[in-house]
């Protein structure tokens, strides 16, 4: 195995940004922001701008608790995605449901996003392990 695919840190960096920004690129080719959200193209520069500086940390630095935070908002993203495929809209202000044209394609974002947060939720798994396990050692000396 070589260094990358051992280490899960960088492993689920490299999924967040790779995959992260494929999200971004299929979500912004295909059309699914909603027609309401005014200035999109912007917002999905400056969502590509933070996946990128996160995973570099999480490459970088092995930060596995921003892991940890990453899988509850990736976790969301997968599951408007799914929801957005089979034609409903999640409005979180609001508390609401709402029907919207389903736009299969969100399907493919649904499923890359649960990419992420498995290999987020690993990185973040392994991190809090072998965390404790050195505060264990610790307070037995």
């Amino acid at each position: 195995m070589n260094r990358i695919t051992s280490n899960p840190h960088k492993s689920a960096a490299l999924a967040y940004g790779g995959l992260g920004v494929l999200v971004i690129l299929i979500t912004f080719a295909a059309e699914l922001v909603p027609p309401t959200r005014t200035d999109a193209v912007g917002q999905l520069v400056i969502g590509a701008a933070f996946v990128a500086i996160f995973a570099l940390l999480i490459y970088r630095r092995g930060w596995w608790p921003l892991s940890a935070l990453l899988v509850i908002s990736n976790t969301w993203r997968a599951i408007n995605f799914f929801n957005l495929g089979i034609g409903l809209h999640v409005d979180a202000r609001t508390l609401s449901i709402l029907p919207v044209e389903a736009r299969p394609v969100a399907f493919v974002n649904a499923a890359l996003m649960a990419a992420v947060v498995f290999m987020l939720a690993r990185s973040a798994r392994i991190g809090f392990s072998a965390w404790r396990d050195r505060r264990s050692i610790a307070g037995a000396s």
